[in-house]
């Protein structure tokens, strides 16, 4: 059984494994296809007319947070609890581990939920509010594991 409750990160999950951080604006008109054309065991893009880009965030169903402070969202790999994490996703801000993945232009209020999920259906408990000052994104991603028992996942937004 998975321990949370170690950190003050809110984690959302999903039975699908693929998250999309959709547009508030767009939201109550997400249907929960719109990520299909997306691979779903990476993290990819989709581009919704007149609202700008998606990202997704594929693989298996895993956990997810979000560290707002340094832009980087963390889904739970495999670990008993989530100690450890918060200094290890400090210590790899630093890394030259991080691989690029592509670039993304966002701005504003979003919505991480569900890619499946309506937009009909959702509710707070089951998503993130993110809010991203407007701007071109690169999307990195790299695997941390605070400690031999543990490892997340981390795909972080850097400033372009």
């Amino acid at each position: 059984m998975r321990k949370k409750e170690a950190l003050a990160m809110r984690w959302i999950d999903t039975d699908f494994g693929l998250y999309a951080l959709c547009p508030d604006a767009y939201v109550a008109d997400w249907e929960g296809t719109e990520a299909d054309a997306v691979a779903a065991d990476s993290v990819g893009r989709v581009s919704l007319t007149g609202h700008g880009d998606v990202l997704t965030l594929g693989g298996e169903p895993l956990p997810v947070a979000y560290l707002q402070n340094v832009r980087t969202f963390v889904r739970w790999v495999a670990a008993d609890d989530d100690h450890g994490l918060e200094e290890a996703v400090e210590a790899a801000g630093g890394s030259s581990d991080w691989q690029d993945l592509f670039e993304i232009a966002l701005d504003g209020r979003y919505t991480l939920l569900d890619s499946a999920m309506s937009g009909s259906e959702v509710e707070e408990p089951e998503i993130i509010r993110i809010d991203l000052p407007k701007g071109n994104y690169l999307v990195q991603s790299l695997t941390v594991s605070p400690d031999d028992e543990s490892e997340f996942q981390l795909e972080r937004l850097v400033s372009v």
